[in-house]
């Protein structure tokens, strides 16, 4: 007799423990949902856990994956075989695929779809028209975050125009527009204003770079003058929405994800739009500015919830 995985519909296996860890982690406050990770202990204890989870064929596994060759990535097919229901959730666009040299993964994943019936998420409907281009079939979730009061604190780079880079690797600061926002920055000449957050980064001149946890990253958001993600691709911002819910302005790129992502502005088509508006965002009492802050924040508040997120999730149980 097979023992039941009390209460559990959802297993998602999570790779990556940063900003993907950080918005999936919370998913297992629900009874319906389990999360395991591929790092904090020994990998051989977690796949054994998971086979005896895959005894229970009432739950469906999900794989958060960005096409790196992870532990549970590269286990991917293994994982698929012993599960009835399938999904691979692309945390990243494929012109991330391309600009790191994976587009062959893409074509690997269309494969595995066939051959185990799995079905693709992703967190934003612009993206999936991209993702049809290459022949793939996503269904859209809504993402969500449960941000909790944050205390007040003495920073002493407060007010700052902030970014956030999580990689030394230069690909991913192409990705992230590292070279777009320090342009925008020195062409104002407000270097001394700015700060890059994510790991200790060495490069920038006068723009000074500072790694910091999650809470201190929140602190150094929650005090900043406006947050500026100028990103080449983008599958669905969470830095953004954490700027939303403390009412802070933001500047993103035009592109994808961020349509979906930030709705009442702003997001740019280059950098002369870029100043432009953040001349005006640097003006004292915007009326304008604050209106746009507002609609920001409203839409994060009725979409972006961490309820809405296990709701999208929930809906696939009918497929």
């Amino acid at each position: 007799m097979i023992k039941r995985f009390k209460y559990k519909k959802f297993l998602h296996l999570v790779d990556h423990n940063g900003a993907i860890f950080s918005l999936i982690s919370p998913l297992s406050s629900f009874k319906d949902h389990k999360v395991l990770t591929s790092f904090g202990k020994p990998f051989k204890e977690t796949l054994k856990q998971i086979e005896k989870i895959s005894a229970d064929k009432g739950v469906m596994v999900i794989l958060h994956a960005t096409g790196n060759n992870k532990k549970f990535y590269s286990k991917k097919e293994e994982i698929f075989k012993i599960f009835k229901k399938n999904f691979l959730l692309l945390h990243v666009s494929p012109e991330h695929f391309i600009i790191k040299n994976r587009l062959k993964e893409l074509y690997k994943i269309k494969s595995l779809m066939k051959k185990y019936k799995i079905k693709v998420l992703t967190p934003s409907r612009t993206l999936k028209k991209v993702f049809l281009r290459y022949g793939i079939k996503t269904r859209v979730v809504q993402v969500g975050l449960n941000l909790k009061t944050i205390k007040k604190n003495n920073l002493r780079d407060n007010k700052k125009i902030i970014t956030v880079c999580t990689s030394e690797d230069e690909k991913y600061q192409y990705i992230k527009g590292m070279d777009l926002f320090i342009k925008l920055i020195k062409g104002l000449g407000l270097e001394k204003e700015s700060i890059i957050l994510g790991t200790h980064l060495k490069g920038f001149g006068k723009i000074k770079s500072r790694k910091v946890s999650k809470k201190d990253f929140l602190r150094y958001l929650k005090n900043s003058k406006v947050y500026i993600q100028l990103s080449r691709t983008e599958s669905y911002n969470l830095s953004a929405i954490y700027a939303k819910r403390l009412k802070i302005p933001i500047i993103v790129s035009n592109i994808e994800g961020h349509k979906d992502n930030v709705k009442y502005g702003f997001r740019v088509c280059g950098i002369k739009e870029a100043e432009k508006i953040l001349k005006k965002i640097l003006e004292n009492n915007n009326s304008s500015i604050k209106k746009v802050i507002n609609k920001n924040y409203k839409d994060s508040i009725k979409r972006e919830s961490l309820e809405n997120f296990r709701n999208s999730l929930n809906s696939l149980l009918s497929l």
